[in-house]
């Protein structure tokens, strides 16, 4: 029988398989559309396979003499093999760089040390630049391995470093028998894959395929498009679509085994059997996550080879081939079939049994690695027994075929591909799993729950009786369509529904009867109504992984959103991101001198192992872990760099697990994380457990390292314990705790507890085995039981107040210790404990619905005593703290929480801030003072507005130093359309001179605002009272009810002529900006700042909102929108009195590229997508359209992506204008007539104008004029100020992103740093400082 020919598939993987990667490497999918019939064969006739042939022998024969001490003779044939590969089989011949024609230049050092690396050639790029880099490097065991030469970076990452600095993407290192391909491109994580020489002769396909990719035919490729760089960045994208598609996969997963125990459930209810499942059904969703993670676990382990004994592991225990073998059963027996079997199940729960407690029979021998991930006693139900001895709960075959393909064949672009989780990172792991967070499972205690139609992973839910409602109020497809919708984005705020015009569509198809009868069937069971009601909407219900209707009867599980998931969003954060990230955190605390200290690479000296071994790191808002594992990544190189250095380690003898070893010490002694989400914390174990794999010994203990609680919430000094209060400072009369607990002997016993902790474990050591540290740590959450109470309680009596410190809050702490008294009696006898349990549950029980039935607060001076108060604090804390915005805090978190961190953390300085203001400044409050590092990621919030006011103002008014800083770039993801900022601070100061970096440019000092500045301190503009009440945000209505058209504004006029009196023109920010008269499109009825009574007169407006606005306030958590909800949800009274005595005001668009005003009349109601000047001359428009007004408003106001955003009080009311003069009446008169002539004749509105006007290749003469009015603008503006020795130098330039025609970069800073000066000069005089506006001085 012929043998097929293998398919291209089947070509790939084939070499594919053989590759040693690290980091993105090719994607198959590229592969095939570059190469679809495989890689380019050396052949029969081609005489470069001969050549091959002979040059092999001789260098394997080479090679295997050299083992026995041959080593000079070795050297010249691996060089003359190295030529031969690259020039002639390769085809370099002619293209090649030899090394002294590189530039001298182009060489990079370890830091710090005398360690130099070039690279040792080259090959030419079609266009004469440098195409690939070449180093040969001496033999070596891995070129993956960790240096031993003083530097821990490996040869792929030496290669890495040069590539950068080279401005290369790709580079080959070779020591004759490894070869590596290693691509540094621009923002990502270095991805490399070594092959392995020896093995060419005997896998042609390996050998073929590495000669092809590195041949000058594929790296000097005619078309840019087909050269290897650009086939590594389309596999980079490749790669995080199927991270995208498997975090779809996994939640679809996670709902089927759901579904499975549900089933379970029911049958068992049905025999009159024992419930197989517990209770909670929190537990059960949380049970399924970590059978998902235990899934995940073993595959990246087992392919990986980090399991002992792999043969006969895989024999007994492994899972990888499973999926194969279920697929293959299901193809020969039916799908169906599946469902009488569960021995994937068993094999699962046995591995986890094995893996937890060890293995030792049949030739298996695995130590204990232990771990909570397969603890059998946090979920005792998944492994309990019947009294025959089999599963109560069982999962079939079936499930568990979808489940294991769910993490292993990724479907994008409607293609199956096959999953190596040798190619998948820990980070991309935590990031898939991140995305099961925000849910949760119900009991359905409706008659039945349809799963129905919506985007992959993201479908809602509803209870067939709400359908049926919805569906007897609407009329027609359309409407119920749009009703179901509403429903749905009300009731589940992160589900998404198919489009409105698919589901009329669906909901008017028929319904395959037949097909649904047969599937719903056994769920409608005996109930003559409930199968055809269920048919009914077939076209609707959604199918589950098995392709069965998801159809949940009452009793059932279903999967549901918690609260907290409609603010949640999970981004995944690229290895290269957090890398950055941790290594300016880091470098400061490893070097000395270094970064803080010279500006000279070459003068750093790394710090002792000893001193990186004693650093303490957190990331208070974890997550996954994945920031904690680039830590240790950084920490553990440098470690081993140390241990070199020190003749600890040999560094003539490569230990390949001697990274691993590090990475492990560094665990051990020196990582913390913390998340107020349980699961999160399993998920960051899980991370820091694969990072650090050793198959000879158990799983790193972090249980004393990664906390569960709310960061924000808790104790942080030994003084709100000593004084039981939560700001001591405060309190006229301080209670002492020690009159119910010894708060710093308890302490001194975690302490002493916790430095025998912060050890590896060492099975031989009965204090560091796994149960040796379990016990200690249960020791010492005994010892601390009382005072974790008393701490608590400390909190829930603040909470409840708000935090705000005050009499009240004294009075409340005072009862507070006489509830401990009561508790804890001095004569050691059983208190009564009834009235602190009412304080601990009236002030932790979350005062909105949210996730949590009790807030669970951290306390970071009991958790961890050994950093708080015996280091001193942490020396750095890294991450990527959650996103949420201001406006948002009070529904997710409620009011008292919100004041508790404007009071408690953010020193009373109110402030509409983002969340992440406040785990800043948390940040600083657990830094090591002087000392301490900050290395976060935000929103690029963090520098605009109140965020930075409250937030990176404070900061550095308390002493922290911004020493690099990213203002803000796009997420370098595609799953996630937002801005982000990178923020590192010093709580120390640098050497005078010392650089800093703003967007990785070095400059003297970094500003508040993350931009580079010549002088420290100059980057805050004060307030000015001589600007208050001077400008204004237009009303925000809050009501589509209130809006009307033209004809029907007309209409109840003449109806009724006083109705004119309520119904004006409503001006917005598109009629700006693209109406050529800048006139209002739009009117509104407006009943000012009346009463319910006067606004009543008025019929026909009043029954418009009384039907349109009334059921939509209804819903809004604001008390006085909702209770009055006739009149707008802001009226702005002091904007319309401020502007009636003038016909006419400049408007500005809050959200604009232009930045530019217009004037407008007063006669109308002016929307909150504006900005109002009771400014009526025409001098004062000169000011705001001159580019210093301009330029002001770009960098101080905040930014909605790339379009900068006007905020009177930040913008305007900083702003020092000059004196109006009658040149700068006359320039405003002149701009505002000829621009408003422009507009008209040419049909144009402000924003296509002032693209003309910026646009370079636009040189008609109209605007040209327009340009040369401008000109005159910014002339007579700076002669009203008096400066008349700056050169404008109009022409093209960009700022921030914006390219206009303006003034140059030159004058622009000149500019900016007198007006500056200008605003503290007359903020001085107005007895005003940095200080007073951040209320740090009152």
């Amino acid at each position: 029988m012929r043998r097929r020919p293998p398919s291209t598939t089947q070509l790939h993987q084939d070499w594919l398989a053989q590759v040693e990667t690290d980091g993105p490497f090719l994607s198959l999918p590229v592969l095939k559309d570059m190469w679809p019939n495989g890689m380019e064969p050396l052949s029969d006739v081609d005489d470069r396979l001969v050549t091959f042939k002979e040059s092999h022998a001789a260098w394997e024969q080479a090679f295997d003499r050299s083992r026995n001490g041959s080593a000079e003779q070795y050297a010249d044939v691996a060089h003359s093999w190295v030529d031969v590969v690259l020039d002639v089989l390769a085809e370099w011949e002619g293209y090649r760089v030899a090394r002294g024609e590189l530039p001298a230049d182009l060489v990079v050092r370890s830091p710090g040390e005398t360690i130099a690396v070039h690279p040792d050639g080259a090959l030419r790029g079609r266009d004469g630049e440098l195409g690939c880099l070449l180093r040969v490097v001496p033999p070596t065991d891995s070129l993956h391995a960790a240096g031993l030469d003083g530097w821990s970076a490996s040869e792929t990452d030496r290669m890495a470093a040069l590539l950068r600095k080279a401005d290369v993407a790709v580079g080959v290192v070779t020591d004759g028998r490894w070869w590596a391909l290693v691509w540094a491109g621009e923002g990502t994580t270095t991805g490399s894959g070594v092959v392995d020489a020896l093995s060419w002769r005997e896998e042609p396909r390996l050998r073929d395929a590495f000669l092809t990719l590195v041949s000058g035919s594929t790296l000097r490729h005619a078309n840019p498009e087909r050269r290897l760089p650009r086939l590594f960045e389309r596999s980079v994208l490749e790669a995080e679509e199927i991270t995208e598609a498997l975090g779809v996969q996994v939640r679809k997963s996670v709902e089927l085994l759901v579904q499975a125990f549900s089933e379970a459930r029911l049958s068992a209810q049905g025999k009159g059997l024992d419930d197989p499942l517990c209770e909670d059904p929190d537990e059960i969703y949380q049970a399924a996550v970590t059978v998902m993670m235990r899934v995940v676990f073993l595959l990246f382990a087992e392919e990986r080879g980090m399991l002992p004994t792999p043969e006969l592991y895989r024999a007994a225990y492994g899972i990888s081939d499973l999926l194969d073998d279920l697929q293959g059963r299901a193809q020969r027996e039916g799908e169906e079939n599946l469902d009488h079997a569960t021995d994937v199940w068993h094999r699962l729960l046995a591995v986890s049994t094995a893996l937890y407690g060890g293995a030792n029979f049949d030739e298996v021998r695995m130590p204990a690695y232990g771990g909570s991930l397969f603890a059998p006693q946090r979920f005792p139900w998944l492994t309990a027994e019947r009294s025959d001895g089999g599963l109560r709960l069982r999962v079939s075959d079936r499930v568990m075929l979808h489940v294991l393909e769910s993490v292993q064949v990724a479907k994008v672009g409607g293609q199956a591909r096959r999953i190596s989780f040798r190619d998948v990172d820990v980070e991309q792991i935590g990031y898939i799993y991140e995305g099961l967070l925000g849910y949760t499972c119900r009991e359905v205690d409706a008659e039945v729950v349809l799963g129905l139609v919506g985007k992959d992973g993201e479908e809602p839910e509803i209870d067939l009786d709400t359908l049926n409602e919805i569906y007897e109020e609407s009329r027609g497809a359309k409407d119920f369509a749009a009703r179901l919708t509403d429903w749905v984005k009300q009731t589940q705020p992160a589900a998404k529904l198919v489009s409105v015009a698919k589901l009329a569509k669906l909901h008017d198809a028929d319904v395959d009867e037949a097909e649904m009868n047969r599937l719903l069937k056994p769920i409608a069971g005996d109930d003559p109504d409930l199968l055809p009601a269920l048919v009914s909407w077939g076209n609707l219900i959604r199918r589950d992984l098995r392709d069965l209707p998801y159809v949940v009867p009452r009793g059932g599980l279903v999967v549901s959103e918690t609260p907290s998931r409609k603010n949640a969003g999970a981004h995944y954060t690229p290895r290269s991101l957090a890398e950055e990230v941790v290594l300016h955190a880091l470098q400061p605390l490893v070097y000395e001198p270094g970064p803080l200290q010279t500006n000279d690479e070459n003068a750093w000296r790394l710090k002792s192992s000893s001193a990186i071994l004693d650093l303490k790191v957190a990331d208070i808002a974890a997550g996954s872990g994945a920031f904690l594992v680039a830590a240790a990544r950084y920490l553990a190189d440098r470690l081993v760099e140390a241990w070199t250095a020190e003749a600890i380690v040999d560094g003539d003898h490569v230990d390949t697990g001697l990274r691993t070893r590090a990475i492990r010490e560094v665990i051990a002694h020196c990582l913390y994380g913390a998340d107020i989400n349980g699961m999160a914390v399993e998920m960051c174990k899980l991370s820091l457990w694969l990072v650090s794999l050793d198959p000879t010994r158990p799983f790193s203990f972090v249980d004393d390292k990664v906390f569960h609680g709310n960061s924000l919430l808790g104790l942080t000094t030994l003084d709100q314990l000593r004084h039981m209060h939560i700001a001591p400072e405060t309190k006229k009369s301080k209670g002492q705790l020690n009159a119910f607990v010894d708060a710093e002997a308890v302490l001194d016993e975690v302490i002493r507890i916790r430095h025998q902790l912060a050890t590896t474990v060492d099975e031989d050591d009965p204090q560091r085995t796994r149960n040796g540290k379990r016990r200690l740590l249960e020791q010492s959450e005994q010892v601390t039981e009382k005072l974790r109470l008393i701490a608590d309680g400390i909190v829930a009596t603040a909470l409840r107040l708000g935090g705000k410190p005050g009499t009240a809050l004294d009075d409340s702490h005072t009862a507070l210790e006489g509830a401990l008294i009561r508790a804890f009696p001095a004569d050691g006898s059983a208190g009564d404990q009834s009235h602190l349990h009412r304080i601990l549950d009236h002030g932790l029980t979350p005062s909105v619905p949210n996730d949590y039935a009790r807030w669970h607060p951290l306390h970071w001076i009991i958790e961890a005593p050994d950093v708080i108060l015996e280091h001193g604090g942490f020396d750095a804390i890294i991450g990527n703290p959650p996103f949420l915005g201001a406006s948002s805090q009070t529904s997710a978190f409620g009011e008292n929480v919100r004041e508790w961190m404007v009071h408690q953390i953010a020193r009373g300085n109110r402030g509409m801030a983002d969340l992440v203001a406040y785990f800043f400044l948390r940040a600083q409050q657990l830094a090591r003072v002087k000392v301490g590092q900050i290395g976060l990621i935000a929103t690029n919030s963090i520098a605009q507005n109140q965020t930075k006011r409250v937030g990176l103002d404070q900061m550095v008014a308390a002493g922290a130093t911004i020493r690099w800083a990213v203002k803000s770039e796009a997420w370098p993801s595609r799953s996630a359309n937002l801005a982000y900022s990178i923020v590192c601070l010093s709580m120390s100061l640098s050497v005078e001179g010392v650089l800093r970096y703003a967007d990785r440019i070095p400059v003297p000092y970094v500003s508040t605002m993350l931009e580079g500045e010549l002088s420290q301190g100059r980057g805050v503009p004060l307030r000015l009272s001589e600007n208050r009440g001077l400008a204004f945000e237009g009303s925000k209505i809050y009501g589509e009810g209130f809006l009307l058209t033209e004809a029907e504004a007309l209409e109840m006029i003449e109806a009724d002529p006083r109705n004119s009196e309520v119904i004006q023109r409503y001006l917005g920010g598109k009629d700006v900006n693209s109406r050529p008269d800048c006139s209002a499109s739009r009117w509104v009825i407006n009943f000012f700042d009346w009463d319910q009574q006067k606004a009543s007169k008025y019929e026909l407006p009043f029954a418009r909102v009384l039907a349109q606005v009334k059921p939509e306030r209804e819903k809004v958590n604001r008390e006085a929108v909702r209770e009055r909800w006739w009149r707008y949800g802001e009226v702005r009274p002091g904007l319309y009195g401020a502007i009636a005595p003038h016909p006419e005001i400049p408007v500005i668009t809050r959200v604009s590229r232009t930045v530019m005003p217009v004037r407008v009349p007063t006669t109308q109601v002016i929307s909150d997508s504006l900005n109002a000047f009771a400014l009526p001359g025409f001098g004062d428009l000169a000011v705001l359209s001159s580019s210093m007004h301009q330029l002001w408003a770009i960098t101080y106001g905040s930014g909605m992506r790339n379009d900068p955003r006007y905020t009177p009080s930040d913008v305007f009311e900083t702003f020092p204008r000059p004196p109006i003069t009658d040149r700068l009446e006359t320039a405003g008169l002149n701009l505002d007539g000829r621009r408003r002539d422009i507009m008209a004749a040419r049909k144009v509105g402000l924003t296509t104008l002032y693209w003309l006007v910026s646009s370079v290749n636009i040189v008609d003469e109209e605007i040209q004029e327009l340009r040369d009015l401008h000109v005159e603008v910014d002339e007579a503006t700076m002669a009203g100020y008096g400066w008349h020795d700056i050169e404008l130098e109009h022409g093209f330039h960009s700022y921030r992103g914006l390219d206009k025609f303006t003034v140059s970069p030159a004058a622009r800073a000149e500019m900016l740093a007198r007006l500056l000066e200008e605003n503290h000069r007359r903020a001085a005089a107005e007895g005003k400082t940095v200080m007073t506006q951040l209320g740090l001085l009152r």
